[in-house]
Order: C-alpha cells, then structure tokens, then sequence
C-alpha cells in the first residue's frame, strides 16, 4: 500500500510541473505569415523544480489526424529558456510565458498541431522531466475568402448581395 502512496505522490509532482499551451485555444484561426501570442503555463506546486527549456513546433495535419507531439514537433517556432512569471495582478493567471511567434508564409493551409516539449528538473534529487502538450489550429492563408474582417462585414451588411473591392485593415476575426 505504501508503493502506491508513494507512487501517486511521484506522480503527483510531476503532473504539476507539466507545462500546458494556455493561448492560443484549440480550433483558433492563424494567418500563415503572421505573427501569434503562444502562453505556456505551468501550474504551481509545491515540490521544487528548475525550468531548463521549451520547444514549440507547428506540424500540419493533412487529411488524417495529427501528429503526436512526442514522435514530431514539425517546424521548430522556438527553442530556448522558459521562464514562467506570475501575471500582474497575482491569482488571475498561473505562472506562464508569453512568445510572440511566426507562422512561416509558405506553411500549409489547414488544420496544425501546435506542440510544447518541455524539459525541466524536479525535486530534491533533480529528477529530469520530459512532458508534452498540444493543442490544434487552424492556419488560413490571408488571401483566402475564409478571413473576414470588420469593414468587410460592414459593408456586405450595407450592400446586400452586391459585391465590392475594398482595401481593408489586416484586423481579421
């Protein structure tokens, strides 16, 4: 009985120092070629642990299901230091890191899987961790009829079933 205790506590721990992609949400909208905020977070916990670095990739997915983040990251976004703060004001946010990252223009259209390899050390002993998490996008091509924006609904609303040329902010929804 005490193997399992122990086992859940171990357990435990290392769930707690995983770090999870709290932005962007899964089935959110990406422009190839722009620019996107990826948060990561790490949850608080009580056993220690030393953060050693992060990987975040972006893997098309095609016409079957993604690709799993522990055999493919796809195209490497970042690699380096993961540094998790507390947001101001304390309590609204998990510690986290926010990355300002590219979507590489000739990257495919549709569905994606955005994933984090995470290393870090836990526990007295240092202990090395290796967690992964993902979360699926969908990257859409600027051009494409699929981003609308806000003069152009505002227009179609003006116009009706007329169609019209306008040059538009690069605000998409």
């Amino acid at each position: 009985m005490k193997f399992y205790v122990s086992l859940l506590a171990i357990v435990s721990a290392v769930v707690a120092q995983s770090a999870q992609i709290g932005a962007p949400q899964a089935g959110s909208s990406v422009v190839a070629g722009s620019n996107f905020t990826v948060m990561i977070e790490r949850p608080n916990s009580l056993s220690s642990s030393q953060e050693v670095s992060i990987v975040i990739g972006l893997a098309p997915c095609g016409e079957t299901d993604c690709p799993d983040p522990k055999s493919e990251l796809g195209e490497i976004l970042y690699q380096g230091p993961f540094n998790p703060q507390y947001a101001t004001p304390p309590g609204s946010l998990p510690p986290h890191q926010n990355y300002s990252l590219q979507v590489p223009a000739s990257f495919a259209v549709g569905r994606a899987t955005l994933a984090v390899a995470h290393l870090s050390l836990i526990g007295a002993i240092m202990s090395p961790n290796l967690d992964f998490s993902n979360t699926t996008v969908t990257i859409t091509n600027a051009s494409s009829g699929t981003n609308l924006t806000a003069r152009t609904i505002r227009s179609m609303r003006i116009l009706g079933n007329r169609t019209c040329s306008l040059t538009t902010p690069d605000i998409i929804l």
